[in-house]
């Protein structure tokens, strides 16, 4: 599973009341308490493994037992899926900085700065960090981890993992990273070695099927998906992960009956934040089947459950889904409107998050406006997600208003300043989909033909894809081209 994982072991020392570096390629710990040590420890070990709650949980003992272990506190927030959480554990690591080391102190500040969408200085810190410390093996994972998907990094990730692999080749979630890009990259012979590395690694882990599964999924091999998330279930039947891999694959396999049946057993138990981020999930395997009436319902629900328990993101999230789908622009409006106004609405949650979500909202504005045929209006739009892109420096925000930069360029006819914008989105259904048509008005056909490719065969559980790929294949295997509408 690519998720919020850690490796399997960090090099500890305690510290009294400096620390001292035990091992070169270890990372600096702090705490005067052997039991917080233990508990941090023990979370690292369940993190690294993708034994997730245990993680956390481990963590929040280390923080109970040492209240000025700092880097238990940041790292909490980087990988917490509730983002009251994040705020309140990055606070705490910030109050207590002057207790950690200097590596500490630079990862403090990089994922601080991060969560506050502060990225210029984020940045610094993290490359302060990575020049300083160049043999840290976790350091420069949690480098790769943090560039491949909280900033869509995959090539830059990649080659933070393989320098973890040059440091210690058997460093086992270095390989599992390696895997997924190489994936996103269209690599799979590469990925698939990689991951069968890492399987060799921990052979009686869970998340080595699970990961076996989600490459097979991504590569359009769903029977053999299926068998590595059963196989991973077996091993590990409270594995949740492996069972909401169930139901991504038979959404895209297009049994969405299936996918909710296997949806809900993996929502039962998971956590409040869980519920709510793989109910999204859930409801566009109502798009899938053109049911938009209950993909209404699906969504309002989500919504509902994310605004109860303080989710203003994935709120806006759900509104925003809902509107990529409407026929009529009055009700993708409104719905607009109300994601907006949630994001605005002072909730306690990480920077980032909202600008991420705000971006992406004010780029379906944007998209909805250039539909409409009101360039003025896609224009207004697209100058509110520029400023706010100018502002920010997130390279996620950065790419949607590249994004709708692009829609609108292509509606203007300029197709090559709509390439330009459009291919630092390139992994993004939508994006793709009006690349195809930006290569073709172009007379790049060996462009157009990789693209459509690459679209045709992208199998990834979000809403995006299901309004577009089995459209878009439908409409390749009728011979249909040079549409840059949603499947309307």
């Amino acid at each position: 599973m690519k998720f919020r994982v850690l490796p399997i072991a960090f090099i500890l020392c305690v510290v009294l009341p400096a620390f001292a570096r035990t091992d070169s390629s270890g990372m600096q710990i702090s705490t005067k308490s052997p039991q917080a040590r233990t508990f941090f420890e023990q979370g690292l070990q369940k993190m690294g493994l993708l034994h997730f709650q245990a993680g956390l949980e481990n963590w929040r003992k280390a923080t109970d037992a040492d209240p000025h272990f700092a880097l238990a506190h940041i790292l909490l927030t980087f990988f917490s899926e509730d983002p009251t959480e994040q705020v309140r554990e990055r606070e705490k690591a910030l109050a207590n900085r002057q207790y950690a080391g200097a590596e500490e102190q630079l990862i403090i500040d990089w994922l601080a700065n991060a969560s506050q969408s502060n990225l210029i200085p984020a940045i610094q810190a993290m490359n302060s960090a990575l020049e300083r410390y160049p043999q840290d093996k976790y350091l420069a994972w949690l480098a790769g981890w943090w560039l491949e998907l909280n900033q869509n990094q995959s090539a830059r990730a990649l080659v933070m993992f393989e320098r973890v692999i040059k440091i210690d080749p058997k460093f086992a979630d270095a390989w599992n990273e390696a895997a997924y890009c190489y994936a996103k990259a269209g690599s799979f012979d590469k990925a698939f070695a990689a991951i069968r590395h890492y399987a060799e690694l921990v052979p009686k882990e869970a998340n080595a099927q699970d990961s076996y599964a989600e490459l097979s999924r991504m590569a359009g091999r769903f029977d053999e998906a299926l068998r590595h998330y059963r196989m991973s279930l077996k091993i590990d039947p409270s594995f949740h992960e492996s069972q909401l891999g169930l139901g991504d694959t038979y959404a895209l396999m297009g049994d969405e009956p299936r996918a909710r049946a296997e949806y809900a057993i993996a929502i039962e138990e998971g956590t409040p934040a869980q519920k709510v981020l793989w109910g999204l999930q859930w409801a566009a395997t109502y798009i899938r089947e053109r049911d938009y009436r209950g993909a209404d319902q699906a969504y309002r629900k989500i919504a509902q459950q994310a605004h109860e328990i303080g989710l203003a993101n994935y709120e806006a999230e759900a509104y925003r889904a809902m509107a990529l789908y409407q026929k009529d622009s009055a009700p993708a409006l409104e719905l607009l409107d109300k994601a907006e106004a949630e994001l605005r609405g002072g909730h306690n949650i990480p920077q980032v998050l909202v600008a991420e979500e705000l971006a992406a909202v004010l780029r379906v504005r944007t998209e909805r406006a250039v539909r409409d045929g009101s360039l003025t209006q896609a224009k207004i739009e697209l100058h509110k997600l520029e400023d706010l892109s100018s502002a920010n420096g997130d390279l996620v925000v950065e790419a949607s208003y590249h994004a709708a930069a692009g829609a609108v360029a292509l509606a203007e006819g300029d197709n090559a300043q709509a390439i330009s914008y459009l291919e630092d989105d390139s992994a993004n259904p939508i994006s793709m989909r009006e690349l195809v048509v930006a290569y073709e008005r172009s007379g790049k056909t060996e462009e157009s033909s990789r693209m459509s490719a690459a679209l045709s065969a992208l199998n990834v559980p979000q809403v995006e894809q299901a309004l577009v790929v089995p459209e878009f294949r439908r409409q390749r295997a009728d011979g249909s081209s040079d549409s840059t509408s949603l499947p309307f």
